[in-house]
């Protein structure tokens, strides 16, 4: 593994976010037209409570787009630089297997290698930071070795 996979990796990682932006675009748009199509009737009820309900949704979703938006501004400054130590853009192998820190967006198929693309913040990378190939850590009653950081 190498600096080259990482950026491939990022770029990966970038399209699976654009991916998901559409499919959270292309769901807003059908609660939209939902909305527009939906007509009041003579039971005012039903149709407030669809109302309401496409509401949450559309709250719903806009949330996920926030976040996602938030995240995908953490991957494109996210380093794909070399490092040494467990930190944000570091490309870590433990026995479980390989895992990117950069944001939570979880198992990405790159190079026909499965990557867990994991925050900062997530519990194991706070166990694991700072740490180089070669470290163990005792991380929920089970010990994690470090076996390459790229």
């Amino acid at each position: 593994m190498e600096s080259t996979f990482k950026a491939g990796l990022k770029n990966a990682v970038l399209t699976l976010m654009a991916e998901k932006k559409e499919d959270l675009n292309s769901q807003l748009l059908a609660l939209q037209e939902a909305s527009n199509a939906d007509t009041k009737s003579s039971m005012g009820d039903k149709y407030e409570t669809g109302r309401e309900s496409i509401n949450q949704s559309r709250d719903l979703l806009e949330k996920q787009k926030v976040l996602l938006d938030r995240d995908e501004k953490m991957v494109i400054q996210t380093s794909v630089d070399p490092s040494a130590t467990v930190c944000l853009g570091a490309l870590v192998k433990v026995q479980l297997g390989w895992l990117w820190v950069a944001t939570s967006i979880g198992k990405v198929m790159h190079e026909g290698q499965e990557v867990q693309v994991v925050s900062a913040d997530s519990p194991l990378v706070i166990a694991l930071k700072g740490k180089c190939a070669g470290d163990k850590v005792d991380f929920r009653g089970r010990a994690i070795e470090i076996l390459q950081v790229v």
